[in-house]
């Protein structure tokens, strides 16, 4: 292993996740692994670039050395974040799936048991036809969600980074509930907490922050626009924050004049719920007693919506298009693995309740062994009042 220029994390650590993932490919009888998702890769090598929709690929053998795959354009950034020592360059017109394959015979692993990360977005049927007819000696299997189960619980470090990204989300969270006042934008509103999170050191995220008013605040996952906030108006702000590839984030909203009391009692039940669902949150507790906790409160109150879906996601390390690792875990009632420590989440009880508009009520915590921690707690959950 050789000390990349910029060093996130000790090499004894990335030696830890290699060894930990080739403890389950030996459990799966597989004798490489081929990862696609730049999460992955990351996770492993320390390499990151925004520019991986070009191909890149960490061939993982069960005992020889790993091997890095990146096109020339991104050569620099091997040394400066890679730990990797073979790391191959190679034209950006090279067809990838030969590519590879030729490596995978290089190291004699062409007549192996060969795993992909076939649930990933990166991994296309094409590769993966051509795959086979240029390995017709090999066994191609599903190697998907073996690096993930390893990012599940975070190492000491990983939490440091997601505490910074916390920060610098509340920090953007506080911009932007500061601009907002009758007669301001939307527009003018993100360029406060964008402001505030590129000076607060935020890379940037895996999803943008989402900023909406009005009958607007009904829009799941929509961005700002140039409307501008009315007297009666809730403001609804998501806004993330990312330190080393590793996000946060948090959901508030603001309501701006003489808060009827359909915007109080709502604000009530959703900040309730969301208490719940932390107070009941600690190592070893099913994910489904923590939606059962949290959306009981919400189900049982007479406000006009239920909880339909995941109270909480995974967060951590993550690349656009998303900043969440729901798809490693998710906290829903179908979900019955327990919570064990150092498991982080993005924890929601934000509603959209027809003809009222988002009560936006998120957090980011750490799961420890007695119950959270809440990383960003810098500012009241529910909705905040401007007079």
């Amino acid at each position: 292993m050789k000390l990349p220029r910029t060093q996130l994390f000790a090499l004894e650590e990335y030696e830890a996740r290699i060894q930990k993932v080739r403890e389950l490919m030996e459990i799966k009888g597989l004798d490489v692994l081929i990862i696609h998702s730049p999460e992955n890769i990351y996770y492993l090598s320390g390499y990151q670039t925004p520019g991986y929709y070009w191909y890149q690929a960490l061939i993982l053998p069960l005992e020889s050395d790993p091997v890095f795959i990146a096109p020339p354009h991104e050569a620099a950034l091997i040394p400066e974040f890679c730990w990797i020592e073979d790391s191959r360059i190679y034209p950006d017109t090279s067809d990838w799936s030969q590519v590879t394959a030729e490596i995978l015979k290089e190291i004699e692993s062409a007549t192996s048991l060969i795993g992909l990360e076939t649930k990933s977005r990166f991994l296309t049927v094409d590769f993966y036809q051509s795959m086979c007819a240029l390995l017709p000696d090999s066994r191609l299997a599903d190697g998907s969600g073996l690096v993930e189960s390893c990012r599940l619980l975070k190492s000491s470090r990983e939490i440091d980074y997601i505490r910074e990204a916390a920060e610098v989300s509340s920090r953007g969270m506080k911009a932007g509930i500061a601009a907002v006042i009758e007669g301001a934008s939307e527009l003018e509103i993100a360029a406060s907490v964008h402001t505030e999170l590129d000076m607060a050191g935020s890379e940037y995220t895996g999803l943008p922050a989402f900023i909406t008013s009005g009958e607007r605040t009904q829009l799941v996952h929509a961005t700002w626009s140039p409307k501008l906030i009315e007297s009666g108006d809730l403001v609804f702000m998501e806004i993330p924050g990312s330190v080393n590839r590793y996000h946060a984030a948090q959901s508030r909203s603001v309501f701006v004049g003489d808060p009827p009391e359909a915007v109080c009692e709502a604000n009530r039940v959703a900040t309730e719920a969301l208490e719940m669902a932390k107070g009941s949150m600690k190592q070893g507790v099913a994910a489904c007693s923590v939606f059962k906790a949290g959306s009981s409160v919400i189900n049982e109150a007479n406000i006009g919506y239920k909880q339909g879906r995941r109270i909480a996601y995974g967060i951590g390390t993550a690349f656009p298009p998303g900043w969440d690792e729901g798809d490693i875990f998710s906290i829903n009632t179908d979900e019955s693995r327990p919570l064990m420590s150092g498991m982080c989440f993005h924890l929601i009880t934000t509603m959209r309740i027809p003809n009222l508009g988002a009560i936006g009520c998120s957090d980011t915590v750490v799961v420890t062994e007695h119950g959270v921690e809440t990383l960003t707690n810098d500012i009241n959950p529910g909705v905040q009042y401007q007079f």
